[in-house]
């Protein structure tokens, strides 16, 4: 676990380097600096696992430091070690998530090793627990690009691009050519997921093999559950202001009406019927933010006779009613 010690005072950084039994608990001192400034300038060079630092300094005090570094270097862990006794200061370092904080009025040279192991276990338990957390965030995006949710659903897609591009490149190709192979094998194509050098050249690609099974599925429908599906999204879409029901949209990929309304919910994440709502609601948000038709009219032309109904199911969908929502974006 590589240090820095962050003092203005070097007598006071010396004197904590030589005084400390660093390597009996597996810390390194990589270096030490007078300031914040400095710190920040050697962070950027340099990897560190733990900042030592005081907290009244010029130019950039211990404090505003690991404010700046949790942006910067939100992996780089503090430990405070200040004449500061009052208990605010401490209270505000261990609420920016400081492993410690060390009075150096009352510091006891013989303590030094209690303190030393007691950091250094304090920092492999978050560590742990921080692997341990993107493991479960990694498992759990895999899950979800292997579900074919995302090829039907835009807010499940916006989600997961979202949440996909902060992980890793090593891990996005991972999930990336596991997730393509299975649906290569859902859909009965062929081919390999390409070699791209970004998460965002990732993102894009699988965007663009989305828009491709929805162009296979004007020409072929039947070819397979999800092509049969998504010419199924393509008909809602296509025909938002027709009452869609479920009886004769399943006739138009030849299954019978209850295994259709399964399936539908098997692939999509959510039933036939509150897929047509979320979809009639979208598309009357979008005619609502034009401001080319009165709201009672966008209501009449989705289906909805009864405005109080249609003003009750858009609250559920938007969260405020669409005069609201008129208002709002009109705003922005």
């Amino acid at each position: 676990m590589k240090v820095l010690i962050v003092d203005d005072d070097k007598l006071a950084r010396k004197g904590l380097i030589a005084i400390m039994d660093w390597e009996k608990y597996g810390f390194e001192v990589a270096g030490d600096v007078q300031n914040g400034r400095k710190a920040l300038i050697f962070l950027r060079d340099h990897p560190v696992d733990i900042v030592f630092t005081d907290i009244d300094m010029p130019e950039i005090d211990g404090l505003q430091l690991m404010q700046m570094c949790r942006e910067e270097y939100p992996d780089v862990k503090f430990v405070i070690f200040s004449v500061y006794e009052d208990f605010h200061y401490a209270q505000a370092a261990i609420r920016a998530g400081a492993l410690d904080y060390i009075s150096k009025i009352s510091f006891d040279p013989e303590e030094c090793d209690q303190i030393l192991r007691q950091i250094s276990e304090k920092y492999k338990g978050m560590y742990r627990q921080e692997v341990e957390e993107d493991h479960r965030k990694i498992k759990d995006l895999e899950e979800r690009w292997l579900h074919p949710k995302w090829i039907f659903n835009d807010r499940e897609f916006a989600a997961l691009c979202k949440e996909t591009e902060g992980i890793k490149l090593r891990s996005a190709e991972r999930i990336f050519v596991k997730s393509f192979h299975n649906l290569q094998f859902l859909t009965g194509g062929g081919g390999e997921f390409p070699s791209l050098d970004t998460v965002g050249e990732m993102l894009g690609w699988a965007g663009q093999w989305r828009d491709k099974i929805y162009e296979v599925c004007r020409r072929a429908p039947g070819r397979s559950d999800i092509h049969s599906f998504a010419a199924v999204i393509t008909h809602v879409n296509e025909n938002i202001e027709e009452e869609l029901r479920s009886e004769e949209v399943s006739e138009l990929i030849g299954m019978s009406r209850s295994y259709f309304s399964t399936r539908f919910k098997e692939m999509t994440g959510e039933t036939f019927h509150h897929y047509v709502i979320r979809r009639k609601m979208k598309e009357a948000a979008e005619r609502i933010a034009e401001g080319k038709k009165s709201i009672t009219q966008i209501a009449a032309e989705l289906g909805y006779n009864n405005f109080h109904y249609f003003a009750q199911v858009f609250a559920r969908e938007y969260g405020c009613t669409p005069a609201e929502y008129r208002k709002k974006v009109k705003n922005v």
